[in-house]
């Protein structure tokens, strides 16, 4: 997700945008594929569509600025998005455990961090 944009995504220097947890349900597969694609979404590194009783769900991350345009899209109208939770404090928290470079310059060095082992 990127850092641009100011609070509510208005944007302004050094402020901190606003990011929402959202829940998006569509009826079908392909309604919600072309919902993530025209939108694009902060959808996590594994993201997992689950059934619901009105279709197929999936919680995805939006700056405020991008959540407005979103529920404007011309996907939109094939969607439900609700937005679930403010996740600001929490994202910036979590930012700050990550280091800075490359983690992989250095031959031979094993990667520390947040992402799952395999």
């Amino acid at each position: 997700m990127s850092d641009t944009g100011g609070a509510g995504g208005a944007g302004g220097a050094g402020e901190v945008p606003t990011v929402l947890r959202c829940h998006v349900v569509a009826e079908n597969a392909d309604a919600l594929r072309k919902f993530i694609e025209e939108t694009g979404p902060d959808t996590g590194c594994r993201p997992i569509a689950r059934d619901t009783p009105t279709g197929l769900g999936l919680d995805v991350y939006f700056r405020q600025d991008q959540l407005d345009s979103a529920r404007s899209a011309r996907s939109a109208p094939r969607v439900n998005i609700t937005a679930v939770e403010n996740v600001t404090e929490n994202w910036q928290a979590r930012k700050q455990e990550v280091g800075e470079g490359d983690r992989f310059a250095a031959r031979g060095f094993v990667p520390r961090g947040l992402g799952r082992k395999e």
